[in-house]
């Protein structure tokens, strides 16, 4: 939260123009991939700031290349997509190794993102952007990650681990009135499997 308030008034201070300029950019905080016939990429955007609270909407797009979907979402919202700030990222259980492939290729090819943002998976994406804010989840998982349940791992963690050996390991969520943690999966020859 601190961090979104830094850095609108970071281009606020710019000079006039760049007020301008703020309005045109949808900045992105938190996104959700899933896949069934199609991939499925919910966006959840920052339209506004009220009472130092970001007002974020869900926009939701399909297709069967991943590429196609960022391009989706730009044409959807008719602003400049600002990727900088995204603070986490949720995976479906269906992604396999060519999900994640390309993915990860698309992850590395575009600079604008960062890769150090949450990475968790969740067989309820929609659900949890809906009703849940990131502080909620974020909580959730420090709070849990002293008791060494819950494992907290950025994207770029996650790069390393399966490029190294195509496996991986993460924490799942679920919503249930309120977030809840789901247990612990490793990745490792195209399938998941629960741990803990």
């Amino acid at each position: 939260m601190k961090k979104i308030i830094i850095i609108l008034i970071l281009l606020l201070l710019t000079g006039c123009n760049k007020y301008t300029e703020l309005n045109e950019l949808a900045i992105i905080k938190s996104i959700g991939i899933s896949k069934n016939d199609n991939y499925t990429l919910y966006a959840e955007i920052i339209t506004d700031i009220k009472d130092n609270e970001p007002i974020t909407e869900i926009i939701e797009v399909s297709d069967n290349k991943i590429d196609n979907l960022f391009n989706k979402i730009k044409l959807l919202v008719n602003k400049e997509i600002y990727f900088s700030h995204i603070d986490l990222i949720i995976l479906d259980f269906n992604l396999n190794n060519n999900d994640y492939n390309n993915l990860i290729k698309y992850f590395i090819n575009h600079h604008e993102f960062r890769n150090d943002f949450l990475t968790i998976l969740s067989s309820d994406i929609k659900s949890i952007l809906d009703n849940s804010k990131y502080d909620e989840i974020e909580e959730l998982i420090i709070t849990n990650k002293e008791s060494k349940d819950v494992i907290k791992k950025t994207f770029e963690e996650l790069i390393r681990e399966y490029l190294d050996n195509h496996e991986f390991t993460l924490s799942s969520i679920k919503y249930e009135d309120k977030i809840i943690f789901d247990g612990n999966y490793h990745y490792k020859n195209d399938k998941l499997k629960v741990i803990k």
